[in-house]
């Protein structure tokens, strides 16, 4: 009777633990969406005024230039947000220190796996000197989010939510693409300057005539 007992209890453990497995889904993976391009109430494209309405005043701004792009950047304490001169609107923000927070509540110090299960894979890549993982919006291309990670421990440090190209070639295309982006940051005016051939330096033509060089 005992022994029947036993294998009625364990019949009956195999048959739950196959419910349970079935029951319960594997945990599908992470991806981006429209709001980890945004952060406290500012996105990308948002005008300069829109920034200062809803984050006040910056503590510090300055002009810099980014492969070529004028921008101004508004430090609100770890946070800097850069707007593109051109256009007055908000082209890249910034993150640091500890208190940022993402989607999921990523911040400082978030694993690669708790990153991969709430934004999907992605493969480390060197930028600006910077180990990072790097996502696009999936409706706009060149809006990126980078996650830079810290090369030995792998966790996230730092992050930017950026329009700004992340390579000379991306800058290219942009402009050469004439969209709204490179309308945003000016870059057909720095494609055409960066392009621009200057000849100042080669040796000026002798007056042509007929049967040779004057003399």
């Amino acid at each position: 009777m005992q022994d029947i007992l036993k294998q009625y209890v364990r019949c009956l453990l195999v048959i739950c633990v196959a419910v349970l497995f079935r029951t319960v889904p594997a945990e599908a993976g992470g991806s981006v969406v429209d709001a980890d391009f945004s952060y406290r109430g500012i996105s990308l494209g948002n005008t300069e005024q829109t920034l200062r309405e809803k984050w006040g005043a910056p503590t510090f701004e300055k002009t810099v230039y980014v492969r070529g792009i004028r921008l101004n950047a508004c430090t609100y304490g770890d946070v800097t947000v850069s707007v593109a001169a051109a256009s007055g609107r908000v082209a890249d923000i910034a993150l640091a220190g500890d208190a940022y927070r993402l989607r999921k509540n990523i911040r400082r110090g978030a694993t690669a796996g708790y990153i991969f299960k709430t934004y999907g894979k992605a493969s480390r890549q060197l930028l600006d000197d910077n180990t990072c993982y790097v996502y696009a919006h999936p409706a706009h291309p060149h809006w990126h989010l980078v996650l830079n990670i810290d090369p030995e421990g792998g966790f996230l440090t730092t992050a930017r939510i950026t329009m700004l190209p992340l390579s000379d070639e991306e800058a290219d295309e942009m402009a050469l693409a004439n969209d709204g982006d490179a309308d945003v940051l000016d870059l057909g005016s720095s494609f055409i300057a960066a392009k621009s051939i200057d000849v100042s330096a080669l040796p000026k033509e002798q007056p042509v005539r007929i049967g040779g060089y004057a003399k």
